[in-house]
């Protein structure tokens, strides 16, 4: 089967998230966590997961993480190739 050339490729080898939770961040939330013990990295943190969101999707997830963050994922299936030279415009 050949490779989809409009794929976007990963990277060819990759860290664990262990090796970057250890340098330490830093900005305003660092200096505010001085005092604080360092977190494990491994441990199990909160969250808020929920799939099948959007209606209109034909996937889709929706995470909330204790920190803040909010991810919103959704994806739609395959759309027929449009004809060589009918470009909008065109003509």
């Amino acid at each position: 089967m050949p490779l989809d050339p409009r794929r976007v490729r990963g990277p060819e080898d990759s860290q664990p998230p262990e090796v970057w939770a250890a340098a330490g961040g830093a900005g305003a939330a660092a200096e505010e966590e001085e005092d604080a013990a360092p977190r494990d990295p491994c441990a199990l943190r909160p969250l808020f997961a929920r799939a099948g969101l959007l209606s209109q999707a034909e996937g889709s997830a929706y995470v909330e993480l204790s920190g803040g963050t909010k991810v919103l994922c959704a994806a739609w299936g395959p759309r027929e190739a449009a004809e060589p030279g009918a470009a909008a415009g065109a003509g």
